[in-house]
């Protein structure tokens, strides 16, 4: 062997070696093409919006996204109780809740993340205390656009994406769309310039759309900045409970592929508002792919939330995201080992 050679041929294999390496640790192209994507990512952090009640600690915890924000996430979903924003119809925001709201923005936004504005009422605002349908009752219409116009004024000026609403469920995107458009103007007749996100209807199920079967209805936005919320659960029924297994780990994509050809011909882009898998191999295997072709279709993503942050999740619950004995969730870090710089 000529030993003027062998430096070089060490240096060869070396090279080789961190090649192999790079492979098996399953930086694919779709995954290195993320370090650069603009897509936004994080968390949908839990808390204001369980449980009844007004009182914080007792009826409803305050998330703390500190954890999230230290790894360096750039988008935050804050679902939020209506009837504690507004616990009386055509009436001020409740002060002390926007407060605690304004404070979790603030932190947002020092650690460089957008928040997501999520009004959590799937399709209902509260009348003297009962859920009353938005599509059934024009009062309850009213008192919905009322409360986003209140909302716009509020953060006009916050680094935040405004949902319209969570999981609307009793109508069809049409029947939706003259609700979701009046609320638009109202949002941005008062200055609100940000991003606006707007719920597909029947639980914004992405599994529901392809080029087949494109969204319907039509969205007037005057700053053309709007895109469509959907949600991808990979159990049997979509449900999320995982009470039964996933069917097998390409189950997301099947689920996904549809919307994402849709989001690609229509311009429209798409937030994966929810989507999260329990913590088994398979689960992990399933999210992982979902992630993956996220990642890849930057034209169709706005951005992706992962179910579910905060601290009154218990520690066997299949999504929770946050530390169990100071371990990190491999949820997280799958998301995080996906679209991090």
């Amino acid at each position: 062997m000529n030993r003027k050679r062998q430096p070089y041929r060490a240096i060869a294999r070396i090279l080789l070696g961190c090649l192999v390496a790079v492979r098996c640790i399953g930086l694919s192209p779709a995954t290195a093409a993320a370090a650069q994507s603009p897509i936004l990512w994080g968390v949908a952090e839990s808390g204001l919006e369980i449980g009844r009640g007004m009182k914080p600690g007792i009826n409803y915890s305050i998330p703390d996204p500190t954890y999230y924000l230290r790894h360096n996430v750039r988008l935050i979903r804050l679902p939020f109780q209506i009837s504690r924003a507004q616990p009386k119809p055509q009436a001020p925001l409740a002060p002390a809740f926007i407060s605690v709201m304004k404070t979790i923005v603030r932190l947002d936004q020092n650690h460089g993340a957008v928040t997501v504005l999520d009004p959590h009422g799937y399709g209902f605002y509260n009348i003297e205390g009962r859920p009353t349908d938005l599509l059934k009752d024009p009062a309850a219409a009213a008192d919905y656009i009322d409360l986003m116009r209140r909302i716009a004024v509020a953060f006009a000026h916050d680094n935040v994406a405004i949902g319209l609403m969570n999981e609307p469920h009793t109508g069809s995107d049409i029947a939706y769309s003259a609700i979701w458009n009046r609320a638009i103007a109202a949002i941005r007749a008062v200055g609100f310039t940000g991003t606006i996100l707007v719920p597909h209807a029947h639980w914004s199920n992405a599994a529901d759309i392809s080029l087949e079967h494109p969204v319907t209805g039509h969205i007037v936005d005057p700053l053309h900045n709007w895109v469509l919320e959907l949600h991808l659960y990979l159990d049997p029924d979509s449900a999320g409970t995982y009470r039964q297994p996933i069917a097998n780990a390409e189950i997301g994509w099947q689920r996904l592929s549809g919307a994402i050809a849709w989001s690609q011909q229509s311009g429209i882009k798409i937030f994966l508002g929810e989507t999260g898998a329990p913590p088994d191999s398979l689960g992990m295997s399933a999210l992982h792919v979902v992630l993956t072709e996220v990642a890849a279709a930057p034209d169709a993503f706005w951005g992706i939330t992962l179910w579910g942050a905060g601290g009154w999740w218990r520690p066997d619950y299949p999504m929770r995201l946050d530390p169990v004995k100071s371990l990190a969730r491999p949820q997280f870090v799958a998301l995080e080992n996906t679209f991090r710089p």
